[in-house]
C-alpha cells in the first residue's frame, strides 16, 4: 500500500529506534488465520516490541505490496485484504523495512475460493495432540509423507492442543514449533477443549487461547455473527463449518450459543452450502477410555441439545476429539439417548461407507437435507492412545492406534481417511451427494450377445421415451447386489461425446421390489431420472430400462456413435454394457441400435 510522507518518517524513526535497540527475533510463527477470498490474517511474535509489516506479491523476490502497523508489539496481527480469491502469494514478516522471515518458497498462502464455489480441497485434522514428543512427531510426519507435495488447505486442531494446560508455553511447544512448517503455509482453525479451560476462559473470551488466535465474531468469514471466538462459524468454498464450545458455554434449550447455531445453520441453508460440518471437543458418541457419552454431562447435553439442530439442518460429518483413540460411527439420525436406546432404525444406512467395502454412503440431493445422516468422528488420538474396549453401539470403527484424519472434499464427494503414525490408511469412509450418472463410462463390464436401444426426442418433451434392454449375458447375483437393502444402482448411457441419458436409483427406494428372479423397479411418477421401470434378472439374465417423460432429460439428437448402455453397481463396481457400434436409425428425431 502507498504510505504518505507523513507516515513513512513516522516509519522511519520508529525503525532507528529499533535498529538502536538490537534487531527483533522471530520467536512464534508465522502462522495464517481467517482466510477469505480477498483476504487473510498473518500472525507472528517478536521477543522484543517492533512495527509490524506483511510484504507480498505473485513470487519470491517480488514482494512489491506491503501492510504496515506503526503501533509497538511483540504481537503481530495483520490483516491482507484486496487479495484476488483462490490465489497463492509468497510473503514476509518483519518490522517496517525490515523483513525477519520470509520472501521464499516455504512462506506462501492462498486466498479461499468464493464462498460456495466447488473445487477439490485437503483438510488435515488432529485431535488431543498436546503431547510432545515421538508419538506427536509420527504424527505429524506421517501426513507429511502421505500428502507429499500436496498441502492441506486447512489445519483443523480439534482441542487439547497443548498438554497438560493449554498455557502459552504449551502452545509454543506442541502448537507453533512442532507444526511450525504447515502454520506458515495453511490457515488453522481450532475448538476450545477442556485442557484449554485449565487456562482460559470461554465465558470472558480471556487466557492464553484466546490471545494467540484470530477467530470471527462478527461473522467475518461468513456464517451468521457469534460474538465470541468461544464459538463460530466459517465458509469455505462449497462447504459451511460451525465450531461449537463443549466446555463453558452453557449447553441446553434457548441458551445464546444454541441461539446463535439455529440462526446460523438456516442462514446457511438458505445460501446452499453443498456441505456442513461440525466441529468441537467432547464427543456425543464414545466409549473412550475416561470419556463416556452416557456419563459425562457435558456429551450429554451437546447431544441432547446440539446434535438435533444440527440434524434438523443437514449436518454431514461431525469432528470430534477427547477421548484418545478413534472411533467411526454410521450414517447416522435421530439418536439422542444413551447408548443402550440405541437402534438399527437409527442407521440411515447400515454399511460401512468405504470405497473398497460396502460402498459409499450416498444421499440423494445435492447440498443439505435434513436429517439425511452424519458421520461422527472421535479424532482423539494425536499424541497419545488409552486402550480400552471401544463399544459404543453407533460407532463402526473403534481403533487404538496414533493417528489424524485426512478429509478430501471435490465438488458432490467428501472422503475421510484415518492415517495412522505408520503411514497407514485404517479406515476410510465416503459420502457421494446427487444421482447424477459418472462423466466417464464405467470400465471391464459384463457384455451380452443381445441388445437393444432405442431413444425418442418429441416435440412434446413429456412424450420423449429410452429404452435399453439387454439380453442373455450372466448376471451374478452378489455381484449385482441388492437394491432393496443397500445396493446403488445406475443406469447410464454414454455416446462418444459424453453421458446421453440416466441417472441413479439409490437403495431401500419403496419402489424396488424383488421377484423370484431378480429386482424390479416400477414408478408411474417417474420422479427418478424419468424412470418407469428397470427390471434386473439373475443368472443368464436381462436387463431392461425404460425412461418416459421431462425426466428422462433426453437430449438433442443425433447421437454419436459408439454408444455404451450400462448398468452399474455403485457400490462394488460390478457393470454391464451393451455397445452400439453402429445405428439401424440416427436422426433427430430418433436413435435406433442393436445388437446383433
Amino acid at each position: 500500500m502507498k504510505r504518505s510522507i507523513g507516515l513513512q518518517l513516522a516509519a522511519w524513526f520508529v525503525f532507528a529506534a529499533a535498529q538502536a535497540a538490537g534487531a527483533a527475533v522471530l520467536t512464534r510463527g508465522p502462522y495464517l488465520q481467517m482466510p477469505t477470498s480477498s483476504s487473510m490474517i498473518v500472525r507472528w511474535r517478536t521477543d522484543v516490541a517492533t512495527t509490524s509489516q506483511v510484504a507480498y506479491g505473485a513470487l519470491p523476490g517480488m514482494l512489491t505490496q506491503t501492510v504496515d502497523d506503526l503501533t509497538l508489539t511483540t504481537e503481530h496481527v495483520v490483516a491482507v485484504s484486496g487479495l484476488s480469491a483462490d490465489t497463492q502469494y509468497y510473503y514476509s514478516v518483519g518490522e517496517v523495512g525490515v523483513p525477519i522471515a520470509g520472501d521464499d518458497v516455504d512462506h506462501f498462502f492462498r486466498t479461499a475460493p468464493v464462498p460456495g464455489t466447488a473445487r477439490a480441497m485437503r483438510l488435515w485434522s488432529i485431535g488431543d495432540a498436546g503431547f510432545t514428543g515421538p508419538n506427536l512427531d509420527a504424527v505429524r510426519d506421517a501426513f507429511g509423507v502421505f500428502s507429499g507435495t500436496s498441502s492441506a488447505d486447512l489445519f483443523l486442531l480439534l482441542g487439547d492442543n497443548a498438554y497438560l494446560s493449554g498455557t502459552d508455553a504449551q502452545y509454543q511447544a506442541a502448537v507453533f514449533d512442532e507444526h511450525q512448517l504447515m502454520l506458515r503455509t495453511t490457515p488453522v482453525w481450532s475448538v476450545f477443549g477442556n485442557h484449554e479451560a485449565a487456562s482460559s476462559m470461554s465465558p470472558t473470551q480471556t487466557g492464553p487461547y484466546f490471545d494467540m488466535f484470530s477467530f470471527p465474531t462478527a461473522a467475518e468469514v461468513g456464517g451468521i455473527a457469534s460474538g465470541t471466538e468461544a464459538y463460530y462459524s466459517f465458509d469455505y468454498a462449497n462447504v459451511h463449518f460451525v465450531v461449537l464450545d463443549s466446555e463453558q458455554s452453557p449447553t441446553s434449550s434457548g441458551v445464546p450459543m444454541l441461539t446463535w447455531l439455529e440462526a446460523d445453520l438456516q442462514d446457511a441453508v438458505m445460501n446452499d452450502p453443498d456441505w456442513i460440518v461440525a466441529m468441537w471437543h467432547r464427543p456425543p458418541y464414545s466409549k473412550g477410555l475416561l470419556h463416556n457419552s452416557d456419563t459425562e454431562t457435558a456429551e450429554i447435553r451437546m447431544r441432547q441439545f446440539a446434535v438435533p439442530i444440527l440434524e434438523n439442518h443437514g449436518v454431514d460429518v461431525v469432528l470430534s476429539g477427547h477421548s484418545h483413540s478413534y472411533e467411526r460411527s454410521y450414517l447416522l439420525d435421530n439418536h439422542y439417548g444413551l447408548s443402550s436406546t440405541f437402534t438399527s432404525a437409527n442407521q440411515v444406512e447400515p454399511g460401512d461407507g468405504d470405497p473398497a467395502g460396502d460402498g459409499a454412503y450416498r444421499k440423494e440431493d445435492v447440498g443439505v437435507t435434513p436429517h439425511s445422516g452424519a458421520v461422527y468422528v472421535v479424532n482423539g488420538s494425536g499424541s497419545e492412545v488409552r486402550m480400552t474396549t471401544l463399544d459404543h453401539p453407533a460407532m463402526l470403527v473403534g481403533l487404538l492406534e496414533l493417528g489424524s484424519l485426512v478429509i478430501d472434499i471435490d465438488g458432490n464427494t467428501f472422503t475421510a481417511q484415518f492415517l495412522n503414525s505408520a503411514t497407514q490408511v485404517k479406515d476410510t469412509f465416503r459420502i457421494v451427494k446427487g444421482t447424477a450418472c459418472a462423466p466417464t463410462p464405467a470400465a471391464s463390464c459384463g457384455t451380452a450377445p443381445k441388445g437393444k436401444l432405442v431413444i425418442s426426442n418429441k416435440a412434446d418433451p413429456a412424450k420423449d421415451k429410452w429404452i435399453w434392454k439387454w439380453k442373455d449375458g450372466t448376471v451374478n447375483a452378489p455381484a449385482l447386489g441388492d437394491p432393496t437393502q443397500q445396493t446403488d444402482l445406475a443406469v447410464c448411457v454414454y455416446d462418444a461425446g459424453g453421458l446421453l441419458v440416466g441417472g441413479s436409483v439409490l437403495h431401500g427406494a419403496p419402489e424396488w421390489k424383488s421377484t423370484s428372479s431378480g429386482f424390479r423397479y416400477s414408478d408411474k411418477t417417474l420422479a427418478r431420472h424419468g424412470f418407469k421401470k428397470i427390471k434386473l434378472k439373475h443368472g443368464t439374465g436381462s436387463i431392461i430400462a425404460l425412461a418416459k417423460g421431462t425426466g428422462a432429460g433426453v437430449p438433442t439428437l443425433a447421437a454419436t456413435f459408439p454408444i455404451r448402455a450400462q448398468l452399474v453397481n455403485l457400490d462394488s463396481g460390478a457393470c454391464w454394457e451393451s455397445t452400439f457400434t453402429t445405428a439401424k436409425k440416427n436422426t433427430p428425431e430418433k436413435v435406433v441400435a442393436k445388437i446383433p
